[in-house]
């Protein structure tokens, strides 16, 4: 499935976006909402592989240059409800791509039907939920150290709290 906007095309994951892929994944490979730690070119073809074998994995590209700046993330939930999530390359934030998609995404949704549509983000991540804010979402909870992503040198997890927001299809 092609989505289009004003300025990108959000379409399925190919092989060759690869080094674009990798580009804004090593830019969080230190991460504090969500990192990629230890990723390296070659094992980083783990994640293209993941990407293009799933179709809850939207590519955002640029249609004036076809680069790869980011990704959005819509899966499917119970409920007739979705869950999305979004990386941009830090080259290209603060240009309101990611509202752009995030946008275009949920018009989507709500025109095959979806319900609700949620997202989970880390309270100190303000652009973040800023963003979600910005596209009509609404602040429904806060959960306290409910997520992790990382263990600690002694293989505990190190847990985070998150805001959980959403919109209906109403």
């Amino acid at each position: 499935m092609i989505i289009e906007t004003e300025r990108l095309i959000l379409r399925m994951f190919e092989n060759s976006d690869y080094d674009d892929l990798f580009e804004y994944l090593v830019q969080r490979e230190n991460d504090e909402f969500e990192g990629y730690p230890g990723i390296t070119y070659e094992n980083g073809k783990e994640h293209l592989s993941y990407r293009v074998q799933s179709d809850e994995f939207y590519a955002i590209e640029l249609k004036e240059n076809c680069k790869v700046i980011g990704n959005i993330y819509c899966g499917k939930r119970d409920f007739e409800s979705r869950e999305v999530g979004y990386i941009i390359n830090k080259n290209y934030q603060c240009h309101g791509y990611a509202s752009e998609a995030l946008s275009a995404v949920i018009r989507k949704c709500f025109n095959n039907g979806i319900h609700r549509i949620y997202a989970e983000c880390d309270p100190r991540n303000i652009c973040s939920w800023k963003l979600l804010e910005k596209v009509g979402m609404e602040r429904e909870a806060f959960f306290h150290k409910n997520i992790y992503f990382y263990k600690d040198e002694n293989g505990n997890p190190i847990w985070k709290d998150t805001y959980v927001y959403a919109t209906l299809n109403e």
